[in-house]
């Protein structure tokens, strides 16, 4: 699961023709983002031409999309509900977050290059 705040990678980019005229900003594969928000929201839409030519959602699936801090997007047209356009969670992946002794260790250099202790030689004093 994701959470506020967290880095993703991008691993899907592929996107419907139709996404190009909606959004602004797409996310690129293999970059990273940080999740500015998580929220339920519709995916997959289904379009339908009506009688005077205006083009209409017929139906979508329900999915949990996130918002980047990186990339800003208009509202939903197809929504009564105002939000910001976002994107289907499948498509990041989270990165491995370090635990606070990894983060410690790396700052202080713990575990790196570091000697075997060896009893100094009673002749050596």
């Amino acid at each position: 699961m994701f959470k506020t705040g967290q880095q993703v990678a991008c691993i899907d980019d592929r996107f419907d023709p139709w996404v190009f005229d909606l959004y602004k900003s797409l996310p690129k594969k293999d970059q990273i983002y940080t999740v500015r928000a998580i929220r339920s929201g519709r995916s997959n839409p289904q379009f339908v031409v009506n009688d005077d030519a205006e083009i209409k959602l017929a139906g979508a699936e329900f999915d949990i999309l996130l918002l980047l801090q990186e990339l800003h997007n208009p509202d939903d047209p197809h929504s009564s509900v105002k939000q910001e356009l976002g994107f289907r969670s499948e498509r990041f992946a989270p990165l491995l977050e370090q635990t606070e002794e990894e983060e410690e260790a790396e700052l202080i250099g713990v575990g790196h290059g570091e000697k075997e202790w060896e009893p100094e030689p009673a002749w050596s004093k």
